[in-house]
């Protein structure tokens, strides 16, 4: 799904205790935040947030190219709906780690 400049939502991203994989997040995440709220954190889901598996599945590709990773998202072990913005920061940094232990 595909956005317009004039569909997006303001959200606005947590300006505290936020490091860069929570900031890069958030600013993919903007794209598809489909509600007004802007109270976001770690534990908000992606059903609070209206963010539905499809864009899941696209979240995931754009973090795996913002982060020049490969994320090992699997679907069938937790479901989108309750899926956190923690869980996804967390999938993230095991992500890198993995990339620097290898590099």
């Amino acid at each position: 799904m595909v956005l317009s400049a004039a569909d997006l939502v303001p959200v606005q991203i947590p300006s505290t205790g936020g490091d860069d994989v929570e900031r890069g997040l958030f600013q993919i995440l903007r794209k598809y935040i489909k509600t007004e709220d802007a109270n976001w954190n770690a534990s908000t889901t992606m059903a609070e947030a209206q963010i539905d598996s499809l864009d899941l599945v696209e979240v995931i590709f754009e973090i795996e190219d913002q982060f020049e990773v490969e994320i090992k998202f699997n679907a069938n072990a937790k479901s989108a709906d309750e899926t956190t913005f923690g869980d996804v920061v967390d999938l993230i940094r095991s992500a890198l780690a993995a990339n620097a232990r290898t590099a």
